[in-house]
C-alpha cells in the first residue's frame, strides 16, 4: 500500500553557487545548506561534518559524484550558525550529482500515560520511550538533499536505486522559462505510484504575499510535468510512504529535496 504525504514540516535543501559553468580550468563552487520553510533562506544549520549529530548519530556526508561515476570522499562542511557552507572543485566535464547522504533514520512515536504523543529516534526497544506508552510506530525515514552541477556540458544521470529520486526525462540543468520540463520519479528503483505529490517552490518565498506553491501528481509511469513562467532557483519536494515488510519498522519514509535552476529562455 503506497500513499504520499507533504514533504516533512521544514524543508532541506543545499544551494549551489553556479549549476552550469564551462572553460579549460578545474572550477570551484560554493554550496550553502540549511533547514528552513522560507525557500532558500538560512534557518537551522547542518553544523561542522565533523560534529557528531543528537545521540552521538553521525552527521550527514556531502558526497560529490563525478561524471565518470566515481564519488568524493566526504567532502568537509562547516557550521555558520544559520547554515552550514562547503566547497566542491568540478574537475571533469560533465554532470556532478551533490547531495547529503546518511543511513535511514529510525523514530518510534507514541502517547505517554496521560495520552500526549511523543517521537524518539530508534525502535521500540528504545530506553527513552516512557514507561506505560501506547499506540508505539515505527517509521523509518530516508531523505535524498541534491542538486546537480554540469561543467563543459550535460552528461546523463544515473539512477542510484536507493531512495527517492529523479529517473529519465529533462536534463536538471538544462532547463528554460516556458519549456516542458518532464521529470521521472523513482522510488528503489522503479517508477513512484500515480498520483504521487510533488511540490515546486522557487525561491524567495518572504518577499511574496503568496507562497506560490507549484503542486503536480505522477502519472501510471511516474513521470511529472510542468512549464515554469520564472527563472531562478527552484526546490523540488517530494515524499512518499509505504506499509514495510521489516519486522519492527510499521512505515517506510522516503523523501526528495532536489535544488534546480531555471534561466531565461
Amino acid at each position: 500500500m503506497l500513499s504520499s504525504q507533504a514533504a516533512l514540516a521544514h524543508a532541506r535543501w543545499l544551494v549551489p553557487s553556479h549549476t552550469n559553468l564551462s572553460g579549460q580550468e578545474a572550477h570551484a563552487i560554493a554550496l550553502d545548506l540549511s533547514i528552513s520553510n522560507d525557500i532558500f533562506h538560512a534557518d537551522k544549520s547542518y553544523g561542522n561534518s565533523t560534529d557528531k549529530g543528537p545521540g552521538g548519530r553521525s552527521k550527514p556526508q556531502l558526497i560529490a559524484t563525478a561524471p565518470d561515476g566515481s564519488r568524493s570522499d566526504a567532502i568537509a562542511y562547516v557550521d555558520l550558525l544559520r547554515k552550514s557552507a562547503a566547497g566542491v572543485t568540478l574537475s571533469q566535464s560533465g554532470t556532478y550529482r551533490i547531495g547529503l547522504e546518511q543511513p535511514a533514520t529510525l523514530f518510534t512515536f507514541f502517547k505517554d500515560a496521560k495520552g500526549e504523543r511523543g517521537r524518539v529516534f530508534g525502535g521500540k526497544d528504545s530506553q527513552e520511550i516512557p514507561s506505560g506508552a501506547t499506540a508505539l510506530s515505527t517509521t523509518r525515514m530516508q531523505a535524498r538533499v541534491e542538486t546537480f552541477v554540469s561543467r563543459n556540458q550535460t552528461t546523463d544521470i544515473k539512477p542510484t536505486g536507493q531512495g527517492l529520486e529523479l529517473g529519465g526525462g529533462t536534463h536538471p540543468n538544462d532547463l528554460f522559462t516556458g519549456e516542458t520540463i518532464r521529470w521521472q520519479l523513482l522510488q528503489d528503483g522503479k517508477p513512484v505510484a500515480e498520483g504521487t505529490e510533488v511540490t515546486l517552490m522557487r525561491a524567495g518565498t518572504r518577499y511574496r504575499n503568496e507562497r506560490g506553491d507549484i503542486q503536480l501528481k505522477a502519472d501510471a509511469q511516474g513521470f511529472i510535468q510542468v512549464s515554469l513562467e520564472h527563472a531562478g532557483m527552484y526546490l523540488l519536494e517530494a515524499g512518499v510512504n509505504r506499509e514495510s515488510d521489516t519486522q519492527g519498522i510499521d512505515t517506510e519514509r522516503a523523501s526528495l529535496f532536489l535544488t534546480f535552476e531555471v534561466v531565461p529562455a
